[in-house]
């Protein structure tokens, strides 16, 4: 008897370190480290953000830098992308936050989670000045993240440890205001482009007498940019239109 015992608390040992593994190729010393340590942490957005639905789940909503469905996060068993729903507001650049919770996407987590959304990639959990705690805002991190390192660097790309009112202080209020509404402007400094519409999925470099040229170009090139001297000078594309809730 007492074997048998012995033997189902191992079986449920290795069903537990299965769950928690699930689909994070982050450590499990890690994991538990960046759950210990990140809630509490204070954040300041580093682009203008849309909040809106998180795909059908109604406790949550979904903060994204770029337009809420031009990446495909979540798509049917067809290979149909999953649209998240349109946004219903915009959260400004240098907006204070403050974690609430990292969840990686562990067996259990996954398990957990509804089926006909982002299941599969880290979730971090908000309070954002200025919104309600609930619905919780979440910012999805990307599903490939192998260690504390690269949770901490894949949050950094959304969020700024200091506070960035100094840096938006320095913009002119036409830019502030079109950084704030995620739209762009001609001759806006690059600094305020990534600020209204995120940063870009690649940047091309072309040599140029005019100066140093980028083109900035957004997943599956619906959105670009371009850049000469360090201001936009014409761009394609445009962001979402607000639904009203």
């Amino acid at each position: 008897m007492r074997r048998i015992a012995t033997l189902a608390l191992a079986f449920a040992a290795v069903l537990g370190a299965a769950a928690c593994a699930g689909h994070t190729k982050v450590p499990d010393a890690d994991r538990l480290r960046l759950e210990r340590t990140l809630p509490g942490r204070t954040y300041y957005l580093r682009h203008a953000m849309y909040v809106g639905p998180f795909w059908s789940d109604a406790d949550k909503r979904f903060l994204s830098d770029g337009v809420p469905g031009e990446i495909p996060w979540v798509v049917n068993p067809a290979g149909v992308p999953i649209d998240p729903g349109a946004p219903t507001g915009i959260v400004p650049a240098g907006t204070r936050v403050r974690v609430r919770k990292l969840e990686l996407p562990t067996g259990f987590a996954v398990t957990t989670r509804n089926p006909f959304g982002p299941r599969y990639n880290a979730w971090l959990y908000l309070e954002v000045e200025g919104l309600p705690r609930d619905p919780a805002p979440v910012i999805l991190l990307p599903r490939d993240l192998a260690s504390e390192e690269q949770v901490l660097a894949a949050i950094d790309r959304w969020l700024s440890r200091d506070d960035l009112e100094p840096v938006l202080a320095q913009l002119p209020d036409p830019v502030r205001a079109a950084v704030n509404e995620k739209r762009l402007l001609e001759g806006m400094p690059a600094e305020a482009v990534a600020m209204a519409w995120g940063y870009p999925e690649r940047k091309e470099l072309q040599p140029s007498p005019e100066g140093r040229v980028e083109e900035w170009i957004w997943p599956f090139e619906k959105r670009r940019a371009r850049i000469v001297g360090g201001r936009l000078v014409s761009w394609q594309g445009e962001g979402a239109a607000i639904a009203s809730e």
